[in-house]
């Protein structure tokens, strides 16, 4: 009899371990391009605790399109020929469905040609904010505290909330249909009907 109870044990073990094998969910991976080092770190921290506080609470909710997000941040320094450099290694991650960045004229005009080139959706902003543009709500700038060690989100932590936000809501479309949400679904989705 303890034969049969081990084995049955076994065999209930087994089943479940394989009901849990696909219970985890697939992951999709948006990325980040900004200055981490150098005289612009601040702008690059300020926009990273942005897009992470972005994927953390749609991961909270369940993800875009049944997929867990992730995110790859890159340091572009700020600087033009860098840009180009992080776009062309973000284009070799076939997980990175489209990249937020370009927080100046320079490294948006560099890298914007070669994400399109590379077949990679590129949000970046259409304008250097003066403060207070565009303007940050109650509810987001606590989240951001709380995320941020206390620092306020500045204009261009409401903008990189809000892009996040917007490809988020690209993958979670780009989802619907059959299969993985890809490239170029998200980018068909960002450029709306």
């Amino acid at each position: 009899m303890g034969r049969l109870s081990f084995l049955a044990t076994a065999a209930c073990c087994l089943l479940l371990t394989a009901c849990c094998a696909g219970s985890v969910p697939s992951t999709v991976k948006i990325g980040l391009s900004a200055p981490f080092e150098g005289s612009d770190r601040d702008l690059g921290y300020e926009v990273l605790h942005a897009v992470r506080l972005a994927v953390q609470q749609r991961n909270e909710a369940g993800g875009a399109g049944g997929y867990l997000v992730e995110m790859v941040a890159l340091n572009d320094f700020n600087e033009g020929t860098e840009a180009v450099v992080q776009a062309q290694k973000m284009a070799v991650d076939p997980g990175v469905l489209a990249v937020v960045g370009g927080w100046t004229a320079t490294t948006a005009e560099a890298a914007g040609p070669v994400y399109e080139r590379l077949g990679l959706a590129f949000l970046a902003p259409e304008v250097e904010y003066a403060p207070g543009e565009p303007p940050v709500d109650a509810p987001f700038a606590a989240d951001y505290e709380a995320l941020s060690g206390g620092a306020p989100p500045g204009p261009a932590a409401a903008w990189a909330y809000q892009a996040t936000q917007r490809l988020l809501d690209a993958i979670e479309a780009a989802g619907r249909g059959p299969g993985r949400p890809t490239r170029e679904a998200v980018a068909a989705a960002l450029a709306g009907p």
